[in-house]
């Protein structure tokens, strides 16, 4: 038995997020994930309420249809039935702190911080959606500091997604990418993905990039050594340049664990700034003026080679933690600083922010 068309869905042709081929809403390939988590084909009887059905809906999948020869990939339903979907990765080296930076952003969405800016929060999927707020916002937010990213194997498959919206406007799906380092500095089909990337968040370890001597036992506890990262490079070698020298996705620079430095200036001045309300483009300016000149006069060019390549780019101090951890806990719990403002930032570029005002999203970035 097939499944009617979603309520109020349209039919429309999306890039598939793990192969990049494009895929459109077909019923005739649903599926569900049964108590073991395994993918079965969803069969729902058509004389159920439109209600019901929605509701089923919203934890379907759909297998895309490119998967022969290569590893089956599934899509939930709302992503192939809502506004255009825009992807969203995260990119550095292991140990980074992509994981917990991402964790606390999505921690905050569901707190409800996208309101000030007018954004309403839906998840994609319920169950991957509660399985990510258990797994990892639940467990960071307890203390407990999470395990590096694995590898990815053939795929990345986003790790959250998010319906957002304006109350005038359609739902957009927001995917989440975060790949392990390792996987970041592999040029085969697994990288790929990055081609029909919309955003992408570059993460600066401080550890690994400033020249600080009081960092330098900490440095020395962990085993790290200055230089630069080399995800970084490989993930803008692989973007196409439509023309001209600069990438055309929307990208973010965020100098992480920005509390191991929050004495130094700028630092000190940015992390105890509140969430920007209006003004976006000016506060966004200002604060990217700032971090890069701190990153060009302590770090060189490395580490603001996306600032360089990237047409619209910002830069932000922030900290997924607020402090470092102690033998895999967080003593005092954690306390993100600023975590959200660098999405913000990328969701404006892409024209999820109203853009109405003289100064407002449409130039951020530029």
């Amino acid at each position: 038995m097939t499944v009617p068309m979603p309520p109020g869905a349209t039919a429309q042709e999306i890039l598939c997020p793990y192969c990049l081929e494009i895929i459109s809403y077909d019923e005739q390939q649903l599926f569900a994930r049964n108590d073991k988590q395994l993918f079965e084909e969803l069969r729902v009887d058509r004389r159920i309420s439109p209600l019901r059905l929605a509701d089923t809906l919203r934890s379907a999948y759909q297998r895309c249809g490119n998967s022969e020869g290569q590893q089956a990939h599934y899509i939930p339903v709302p992503y192939l039935t809502n506004g255009s979907p825009l992807t969203v990765a995260m990119v550095g080296d292991s140990a980074t702190g992509k994981t917990h930076l991402l964790t606390q952003m999505i921690a905050e969405i569901a707190d409800g911080g996208l309101k000030r800016y007018g954004l309403q929060m839906q998840s994609v999927n319920p169950q991957d959606h509660q399985t990510f707020m258990t797994e990892r916002v639940e467990r960071l937010r307890s203390g407990t500091m999470l395990e590096h990213t694995r590898s990815a194997g053939e795929f990345a498959a986003f790790v959250d997604a998010l319906l957002l919206s304006r109350p005038d406007g359609p739902a957009r799906p927001v995917a989440f990418f975060d790949l392990a380092g390792e996987d970041l500095r592999r040029t085969d089909a697994l990288t790929r993905f990055m081609v029909g990337v919309d955003a992408l968040i570059f993460v600066v370890d401080p550890l690994r990039a400033l020249p600080m001597p009081y960092l330098d036992p900490l440095r020395g506890d962990l085993g790290y050594t200055r230089g630069g990262d080399p995800a970084f490079q490989t993930v803008l070698d692989r973007l196409p340049r439509a023309g001209g020298q600069y990438l055309g996705v929307a990208a973010a620079v965020v100098v992480n664990k920005s509390d191991l430095v929050r004495f130094e200036p700028p630092v000190d001045r940015w992390l105890g700034e509140p969430p920007p309300e209006r003004r976006l483009a000016e506060r966004f300016a200002a604060e990217s003026r700032d971090a890069y000149a701190f990153l060009r006069h302590h770090t060189g060019q490395a580490w603001v080679s996306p600032f360089d390549s990237v047409l619209r780019c910002t830069l932000h101090f922030a900290s997924a933690t607020g402090s470092h951890d102690h033998e895999g806990r967080f003593p005092h719990g954690t306390r993100p600083l600023r975590v959200l403002e660098p999405l913000v930032s990328v969701l404006a570029m892409c024209g999820l922010l109203d853009d109405g005002a003289e100064d407002g999203p449409a130039a951020v970035g530029l």
